[in-house]
């Protein structure tokens, strides 16, 4: 019989890391020594926000740089996708990497809009509903929060070092491995977490597959 899916939900908070950045060189260098859970945020979390920013512009960071003018490096930024890693460190480098193979030195002369970096301190729950069946997981999922979906989506990829999601996961492992694809194949960028939720309970219902 294959394990119990547990359901569990994300809180944080939003905290201030002191540092601001005014110009692109002041970014790269502040990018390199980040905690790595403001990498988190600024590029997961506006999964999660997604009415906070233009969704042309997929992180607070590309957003930034559009805003301050820089729109080729804002386009480059906004179309690397966080959900192709699962590892933190690797996202940085990504990030620092793609900077610099557009950034030039008179680049540095213009002082922009500070962007200030932020990091999310985080909490783990569990809400105490457990699924043994798909008919269960349906449910537990309908009755999910928007956080539990964003932690079983996004963030259960970094907490176990995967580029599929818990949801996904499970179903391979109960052998219903059409609706896991589909689930995560699932494009989070394209739509609200509500409407993301609604789309996966119908592939769940589905009898296609």
């Amino acid at each position: 019989m294959s394990n119990p899916f547990v359901f569990k939900s994300e809180l944080w908070i939003p905290r201030y890391t002191g540092i601001k950045v005014c110009s692109l060189k002041e970014l790269i260098e502040a990018l390199k020594i980040i905690d790595k859970f403001s990498i988190f945020y600024h590029m997961y979390i506006n999964i999660f926000n997604y009415h906070n920013l233009p969704t042309f512009y997929t992180n607070s960071i590309s957003y930034w740089l559009y805003k301050n003018g820089y729109l080729l490096l804002a386009e480059k930024l906004s179309v690397i996708d966080p959900l192709d890693y699962f590892d933190l460190e690797e996202l940085r480098n990504v990030l620092i990497k793609t900077i610099k193979e557009n950034y030039y030195e008179n680049m540095n002369e213009k002082k922009g809009n500070p962007f200030y970096f932020i990091t999310a301190e985080r909490e783990i729950i569990e809400s105490g509903r457990i699924a043994h069946t798909l008919n269960e997981f349906i449910e537990g999922i309908k009755k999910s929060s928007i956080n539990s979906l964003f932690y079983h989506l996004v963030t259960s990829r970094i907490e176990n070092k995967t580029l599929i999601n818990d949801y996904s996961a499970w179903l391979f492992n109960m052998g219903v491995a059409k609706k896991a694809e589909k689930i995560n194949k699932l494009d989070l960028y394209s739509r609200n977490l509500y409407e993301i939720k609604k789309e996966i309970i119908e592939i769940l219902e589905s009898k296609e597959c």
